[in-house]
């Protein structure tokens, strides 16, 4: 790796610049998938599955942050298991197969984020599918290729951008009719797949070693920076999915369509815009999570390994193998299984392996056998709710 490749990424990233990549990696998925599965339970449920998954997320976002901050070369994920999880015979094995499902997973969920941008941009100008994906692709891949401190400046403008058009959004709403009998359905057994679906609107944790990473002069501000991002997740999340319950008359897989739809064409140009942007924070922290994975493993250059974590994804949205909320599906399920597996382990190897024993933050008691036990149980749980049949 050339010196070039890393002039960009050794810069420093403030408090917000951090949070805005933990959110950016989860939020855009979120926004858009959850409040079609949310139209199915009542609001009290959804509220209890919302705040639940941002408690049972912080506790393992905080294990993964207690754990990278015991290594002190700061890698990725894959390399931070190796380290701790698979040092025994023939465990290179297990990490190459580990780094296999994640590049897997990272490409499944990418597509998904190229198809549901290309979506949204066939809805407001009408163009061909292929022609929107390729847009939309350009769009998410080249901030990318500049680097962390290019990614960090992004997805600041980009997480203020959306809160700037989500309030004109909501104040727009006030002047339509809204539906209250919309968020008080019973629940049914879609809650198990809202679950399933917030917990990975809230699955950032490949963001946490670009966190990390880009706050070395600052290390005790990690955790906070973890649990802001997480918190912008959770309020983003539930504010689209209450006012778009409230205003949509019929709710779309593109959450901000039916909400946009329903409140004229300028709304639905902003709501576009709004769930664009979303997209992009999305696809900028976990192509770049992928790049660096691809970079750390197979030891390529820090450009060939950006053109290998995004252009894939281009051509396997072109497939149209499936939609958006099937890419997305099918990426939650796999995410989680690797996370329930892999993680409670790694973080017990962490503190015999680690080669920082005494990091400036640790989960304590928070961090203890029966707290270890609610995490795996949490994501089986979403395995179990990415089956359900909607």
């Amino acid at each position: 790796m050339g010196a070039n490749d890393n002039q960009s990424e050794s810069r420093e990233l403030s408090l917000f610049e951090a949070a805005s990549i933990v959110a950016g990696l989860g939020v855009g998925g979120g926004i858009m998938a959850v409040p079609y599965l949310a139209a199915r339970n009542g609001l009290l449920t959804i509220i209890l599955i919302l705040l639940a998954a941002y408690g049972l997320s912080l506790l393992l976002h905080l294990m993964i942050t207690e754990m990278v901050m015991r290594d002190s070369e700061g890698t990725q994920l894959v390399e931070t298991f190796d380290k701790f999880l698979f040092k025994r015979k023939h465990g290179s094995i297990f990490t190459w197969a580990f780094f296999g499902l994640v590049v897997l997973n990272f490409y499944a969920l990418l597509a998904a984020f190229i198809v549901g941008a290309g979506e949204l941009l066939v809805n407001l100008l009408g163009i061909p599918l292929w022609s929107a994906e390729l847009i939309s692709y350009l769009c998410a891949a080249g901030p990318i290729f500049f680097g962390l401190k290019a990614l960090g400046i992004s997805e600041k403008f980009a997480v203020s951008g959306i809160f700037i058009l989500l309030v004109i959004l909501i104040v727009g709403s006030f002047d339509h009719t809204f539906n209250p009998a919309a968020v008080l359905s019973a629940p049914t057994r879609s809650a198990l797949a809202l679950y399933g679906m917030v917990m990975f609107a809230f699955a950032c944790f490949f963001s946490i070693p670009q966190a990390v990473k880009g706050m070395q002069h600052n290390r005790k501000q990690i955790p906070k920076a973890v649990a802001l991002g997480l918190g912008i997740n959770l309020l983003l999340v539930f504010t689209v999915t209450l006012m778009t319950l409230l205003i949509s008359k019929q709710v779309t897989e593109l959450a901000i369509i039916g909400w946009g739809n329903a409140i004229g064409d300028w709304a639905m140009i902003l709501g576009s815009g709004f769930v664009f942007l979303a997209i992009l924070t999305s696809y900028w922290s976990t192509s770049y999570a992928l790049a660096i994975v691809l970079e750390e493993r197979l030891w390529w250059s820090y450009r060939l390994s950006w053109l290998a974590a995004t252009l894939p994804t281009l051509l396997l949205a072109l497939t149209g193998l499936t939609g958006f909320l099937g890419f997305m599906r099918i990426a939650g399920g796999l995410l989680a299984v690797l996370i329930s597996i892999m993680v409670v382990p790694a973080y017990r190897g962490s503190k015999l392996y680690g080669d920082v024993p005494n990091p400036e933050f640790t989960l304590d008691s928070f961090g203890k056998p029966p707290f270890q036990v609610l995490i795996i149980v949490a994501y089986l749980l979403v395995v179990a709710g990415s089956l359900v049949v909607i």
